[in-house]
């Protein structure tokens, strides 16, 4: 009796440590916004890596980056090696200045949950139902510990566009891993896809920070030339 409470003790323990999410990891998200919004198709494709301790957002021309809790995201022209910093904040009303989509009042009629795997990692899909073939899925974990920051930061970029939808989505917790959109105009359109999750945080500090030698600019539009 002593040995089998024993080896189910061991197997308790053992189970515990195969659930308990890792502190460290790198995200690698694909993001294509100007897919189903062409306003920021000045973007291009970005590249997202995701860190335990903030994000760093990489395009053709712009990288950015913000830590956990910063209320600024510090914007980079690599070219011409200036830098500025953005109140996290104001990010929904420079989306919004910037915005022609119309469907700034769109709001789902309500989100159902199917649970799945992005990638071989467990997820949990959120459909978001404008109407019968009109719907976003959201794609989140809870095997990675969520990025405040992240969420923070898609909620002001979700808020420019949509703020009906932001308020929607205020709910839907964990770390997004896929987002998909199916409307009329933009039928199964990747908006966010992982490419890769690595179980370290190699890289962070150094992603975290601006670039040596980098002169400040007092305005954004000063590094967007």
């Amino acid at each position: 009796m002593f040995l089998l409470k024993r080896l189910i003790l061991l197997g308790a323990f053992a189970g515990s440590l195969y659930a308990a999410p890792p502190k460290a990891y790198h995200l690698e998200i694909e993001a294509n916004p100007a897919s189903p919004f062409p306003f920021l198709g000045k973007f291009g494709t970005v590249t997202l890596h995701v860190y335990p301790a903030g994000i760093r957002a990489e395009t053709f021309w712009l990288s950015g980056f913000t830590r956990n809790g910063a209320s600024t995201v510090t914007v980079e022209n690599p070219l011409g090696r200036m830098y500025t910093e953005i109140p996290v904040a104001q990010i929904s009303a420079t989306v919004r200045k910037l915005s022609t989509s119309g469907v700034e009042n769109a709001a789902p009629a309500g989100i159902t949950l199917m649970s799945g795997n992005v990638k071989g990692i467990p997820a949990l899909r959120h459909r978001l139902s404008y109407g019968p073939q009109a719907w976003i899925d959201v794609w989140t974990t809870d095997t990675i510990p969520e990025n405040p920051q992240l969420r923070a930061v898609i909620m002001e970029l979700v808020r420019g566009i949509s703020p009906a939808t932001a308020a929607a989505i205020g709910s839907v917790r964990g770390m997004p891993l896929y987002v998909e959109l199916n409307f009329r105009r933009y039928e199964r359109v990747q908006l966010v896809r992982l490419k890769s999750v690595t179980w370290n945080s190699d890289g962070q500090d150094d992603a975290l920070k601006t670039g040596t030698f980098y002169m400040k600019a007092p305005l954004l539009d000063s590094i967007w030339k």
